[in-house]
């Protein structure tokens, strides 16, 4: 088993079309396809947030002799063409659900991390000057539904009692002055972690300090055939190999299964989907009154989540299609631009410039999944990240560089929410079934609430 979605969507040789990709224009040069029969002491097959991150730290803190493989041009994938949110949290579990499985100082840990992930971002930013237009303090979840308030009220209340995250609830007229109004917005909860960012201008300005660090890395570089013999590692390309005595998968989403039987069945990848308006005028912006720059979701199962971005466009993007192929694309952003016109009344005439869609990885256990494998140490992963993944994945990163290179001086100390290999999914082949079953689901609850 390969990968699910039809080829469209793993179409390497094609940038994506994104706003991000229009206007970053992500520098190449130092990046180029691996050639010729190669050896490194790591090599890490995925050029985004996890694998720059596991690169990075590897060549800077402990000068690793280490090669990173990417199947596009680095940042092709998730980590940049996503909405940019750095926020919390990277589960779909409650808290709840997180102290009865995981212990409470555990979940502790676990949202510490996330906040940790956050402020790692922030200083690879102001150490390497990368310039990636930060936006926002803090990050909203707006209640969509009279019903959704209190719970959302009570979670923000959890988040300050447990957690120490500094929250504040704002009742539908209060958010209304301060923050937009919709016909989505039943009052708001304000976390003050959290902000937004161009990923991909992040991406590759991070992508560039591994670089000067001393990372190798190389795009146009699918791995088509994984061997191991006498302890080493083998990955070829179409255009050459490389030889190592560690491997990262870094790949969540674009993981192709059929290479590792290990990570077969694992991962649950979700399409999400972003369109983003014209620029905007600050009259335009009144009719709905939307002030804030900090990133919003709203309490939907399946979510929508939006934001004023810095140039006064208006991103947007939601969960749907299972399809992949490009009759499917265009029945997506058809449907987003109904919904961002009912969801955004005053703006439903507004001009969509861009659509363009990615995944994001769900497990089975709804957590994040980080470590290396039991029966062959020498292999380490991380992958779902249950779309809020930009703080963890970085993190992550990290802490696979500290586990490869510290394991023997003690623990490492990840977060068990975060810790081990994901259980498979019963009957993985039917992964697209469950996925088209759930979103039936999904839209059918809310439509009968709505009723």
């Amino acid at each position: 088993m390969g990968r699910i979605y039809h080829k469209d969507i793993y179409d390497f040789d094609n940038p994506v079309k994104s706003y991000w990709e229009e206007t970053s224009h992500p520098n190449q040069e130092n990046y180029p396809k691996l050639t010729g029969d190669q050896k490194c002491d790591v090599v890490v097959i995925g050029g985004g947030f996890t694998g720059i991150s596991t690169a990075y730290h590897l060549a800077k803190k402990y000068g690793s002799d280490v090669h990173l493989l990417e199947a596009g041009h680095v940042g092709w994938a998730s980590s940049g063409r996503n909405a940019g949110f750095v926020c919390l949290p990277s589960t779909k579990l409650s808290n709840k659900q997180l102290f009865k499985k995981y212990g409470v100082e555990e979940t502790k840990n676990f949202f510490k991390a996330q906040v940790e992930g956050m402020n790692l971002i922030e200083s690879i930013m102001q150490e390497n000057n990368i310039e990636c237009e930060k936006t926002g303090r803090g990050n909203y979840d707006v209640a969509h539904h009279p019903d959704s308030a209190n719970e959302l009220k009570q979670w923000g209340e959890e988040l300050q009692k447990y957690f120490d995250i500094k929250t504040k609830w704002f009742p539908k007229e209060e958010f209304d002055q301060i923050g937009h109004r919709s016909t989505e917005q039943f009052g708001a909860i304000h976390m003050d972690e959290g902000f937004a960012m161009n990923p991909l201008k992040f991406l590759m300005g991070f992508a560039n300090a591994a670089h000067l660090a001393g990372a190798k890395l190389h795009g146009q570089s699918n791995v088509i055939k994984w061997e191991k013999n006498d302890g080493q590692h083998k990955l070829i390309t179409k255009d050459g190999s490389i030889t190592a005595n560690k491997v990262v998968v870094a790949t969540n989403g674009y993981t192709d299964e059929s290479l590792h039987k290990s990570f077969s069945g694992r991962m649950m990848p979700v399409l999400s989907n972003i369109i983003v308006t014209r620029e905007m005028t600050e009259d335009e912006f009144a009719l709905q009154n939307f002030k804030t720059l900090s990133p919003i979701c709203n309490s939907r199962e399946l979510l929508f989540y939006y934001r004023r971005m810095p140039n006064n466009r208006m991103l947007f993007g939601a969960r749907g299609d299972t399809y992949g192929d490009d009759a499917s694309a265009a029945k997506m952003r058809g449907w987003m631009t109904k919904r961002f016109g009912q969801v955004f009344p005053e703006w439903n005439s507004i001009d969509i410039s861009h659509y363009w869609r990615g995944t994001v990885v769900m497990t089975r256990d709804f957590t994040p999944s980080v470590g290396n494998l039991e029966k062959d140490p020498s292999v380490y992963f991380s992958f779902g990240y249950h779309a809020n993944g930009n703080n963890s994945t970085v993190y992550c990163g990290k802490k696979l560089a500290e586990l490869i290179c510290e394991s023997n001086s003690g623990d490492v100390n990840i977060p068990a929410v975060f810790r081990g290999l994901a259980p498979k999914i019963p009957f993985p082949f039917l992964r697209l079934w469950y996925l088209r079953f759930m979103l039936w689901y999904y839209n059918f609850s809310e439509n009968r609430r709505e009723l």
